[in-house]
């Protein structure tokens, strides 16, 4: 379902299991970058090098510009080439640990007045049935705790148990995060060398550990990640020697073409929901927005979607026409619908049924009386369908039974 005409198509599960508490979403750098500013993995290496003002010449040095170089030439559907822990490895070659830290606190402490929008979204999609909000970061900065200062915080030496309590309430720190002043990490190392991945999630394996026992309890969603983030490529390759999991479990928000975003993470066990590409992730964010309002009240949401519907589907968009095909598609949806005051009318059948939004075009008076010549699919397709937005479909592609006549169409209505 797409709440935007160019946003991610969001599986049904997922919008389904994220009323029912069961969605865990894990945030990435992505996430304090899209509105606070906030430097992303590569980029932080960049400053921390800066800040300790290593040699141009240095190993660490060489490794971030030829990253540099290698992000302006990236291959379409492969991702990064190279993974920035190694520059934070070569780091600890030459500096001392609490002067990289200081560095990285240095680089990461945000503006007064950051803007939160996206972390507060996050932290809305991530409040349960039960009111409670629990939420994952591989950040260190401390932008959720300033949009919702009186959450808890868990940090690496003290995660929740899940095997003990299946929920838990606040935000876990999992790489580690900083003390208020940017100055020093609290609660333990912060994870950012290669060395340090290798503890976090091979040798002691907490990290792994407390992922393996996340998706045996919830879907995970990741976001704020690319594939080859350090943290993703760890965590996923920890995964994959310690436990099974279904591509159903974990789902990543990435930005490119269907086929590319999906290749990306497809070999790593996730199934990749992408989104149109643009310079601010707009259509991202502007989703997860949409998502969020429709999750503070989703009662008052599906009341709204209903109302809208009372006008038929002729009238909306594919995208609200698959809005209101997934709302009756749902338990608490179809309850919505049977119980409105004012029935929807009965031409939605049209489009909940597939056999008829794939008719034969023609003269078809069920469809819209009056008319000489009708596209059943330009009346009433849905954004999941092939080639919506054309208003109509390729023949090749259409599915067997829509080459129905128009009098099984409209047996088919009947029936239903």
């Amino acid at each position: 379902m797409r709440f935007l005409a160019n946003g991610p198509d969001l599986p049904d599960e997922l919008l389904v299991a994220r009323d029912e508490g069961r969605v865990l979403f894990f945030c990435g750098a992505g996430v304090s970058r899209a509105r606070a500013g906030l430097p992303g993995f590569l980029g932080l290496a960049e400053r921390v090098l800066s800040e300790l003002r290593a040699l141009p010449d240095s190993p660490a040095h060489k490794l971030v510009d030829i990253a540099k170089r290698l992000e302006k030439e990236r291959i379409r559907g492969v991702g990064g080439i190279l993974a920035a822990d190694r520059v934070f490895g070569l780091l600890e070659r030459d500096f001392a640990l609490t002067d990289i830290e200081l560095a990285v606190g240095q680089a990461l402490r945000p503006a007064d007045d950051a803007d939160l929008d996206a972390h507060r979204t996050l932290l809305e999609l991530s409040r349960g049935p039960d009111g409670q909000t629990q939420i994952v970061t591989t950040n260190f900065d401390l932008l959720f705790e300033a949009a919702a200062p009186k959450l808890t915080r868990w940090t690496p030496r003290e995660l929740p148990d899940l095997r003990r309590n299946e929920r838990f309430a606040g935000i876990v720190h999992l790489h580690g995060m900083f003390d208020d002043a940017y100055t020093r990490p609290v609660g333990g190392n912060l994870v950012l060398s290669s060395a340090e991945f290798g503890r976090a999630y091979l040798a002691e394996g907490w990290a792994t550990a407390f992922i393996r026992e996340a998706i045996a309890r919830y879907l995970i969603v990741f976001v704020g990640y690319t594939a080859d983030d350090p943290p993703v490529q760890y965590l996923l390759e920890a995964l994959h020697r310690t436990a099974e999991h279904s591509s159903h479990d974990l789902y990543a928000f990435q930005e490119g073409r269907e086929d590319e975003a999906k290749t990306l993470w497809r070999h790593k066990g996730v199934t990749a929901i992408p989104y149109a590409p643009d310079k601010d992730h707009q259509a991202l964010w502007e989703t997860l927005a949409a998502w969020s309002d429709r999750a503070r009240d989703p009662e008052k949401w599906r009341n709204r979607l209903i109302v809208r519907a009372l006008s038929g589907p002729e009238g909306m968009a594919p995208h609200e026409r698959g809005q209101v095909v997934h709302l009756a598609g749902t338990p608490d949806g179809a309850r919505g619908l049977a119980e409105a005051k004012k029935t929807i009318p009965a031409t939605w059948l049209c489009a909940f049924d597939p056999t008829i939004r794939y008719g034969t075009p023609g003269q078809v008076e069920l469809f819209k009386p009056g008319s000489l010549s009708v596209d059943p699919f330009a009346l009433y397709a849905i954004d999941s369908d092939p080639s919506y937005c054309q208003g109509t479909i390729p023949r090749s592609i259409r599915p067997p039974m829509a080459d129905t006549t128009h009098a099984d169409a409209t047996d088919a209505v009947s029936k239903t």
